[in-house]
């Protein structure tokens, strides 16, 4: 069954992605945790203060029985979140997506914006060694990576994240 939806989900992200770029299977490709995710605060009520926000937007708010859930994006300089966040438990949160584009924030990744795309592979394992310029969609069975580089290095990580 896991094997059926890192299909359909490699498939859709192969359509719906640039033209020409190919997507990679990779199980443990997870957005929060693992060997590749991101390392973020368990309370999302801690978020906001990991540095300066520069915006907040509620994008969507879905009412439930109960509680809502409401889908924001919060703006940092250099990282980007799609959260939702639940009226009912305000210390949850799902994230939906993620961009990484400044060093500061390399403590929450494996990967390291500035480094050479070599050490980004190596980070990715067997995966990646023919990926020389990172040009794949990396995808697990519910979540995915993509990277940016310029001249050799890593510029920006992208995680796509299932949100249900």
């Amino acid at each position: 069954m896991k094997q059926l939806l890192a299909i359909a989900l490699v498939c859709c992200l192969a359509s719906t992605g640039a033209q020409g770029q190919e997507a990679g299977y990779v199980e443990s490709i997870r957005c929060v945790g693992g060997p590749y995710g991101l390392r973020l605060p368990q309370d999302a009520r801690t978020l906001r203060a990991m540095a300066p926000l520069l915006s907040e937007t509620v994008d969507a708010v879905e009412r439930w029985e109960g509680y809502t859930a409401t889908r924001s994006t919060l703006q940092f300089d250099g990282l980007e979140l799609g959260l939702i966040l639940f009226s009912n438990d305000p210390a949850k949160l799902m994230l939906t997506r993620a961009e990484i584009r400044h060093p500061r924030w390399n403590r929450l990744m494996p990967f390291k914006i500035g480094q050479p795309l070599a050490a980004a592979r190596a980070v990715l394992g067997p995966n990646a060694q023919g990926d020389a310029e990172l040009k794949q969609t990396y995808a697990g069975d519910t979540d995915s990576l993509q990277f940016q580089s310029s001249g050799g290095l890593l510029q920006a990580v992208s995680y796509r994240c299932y949100s249900g």
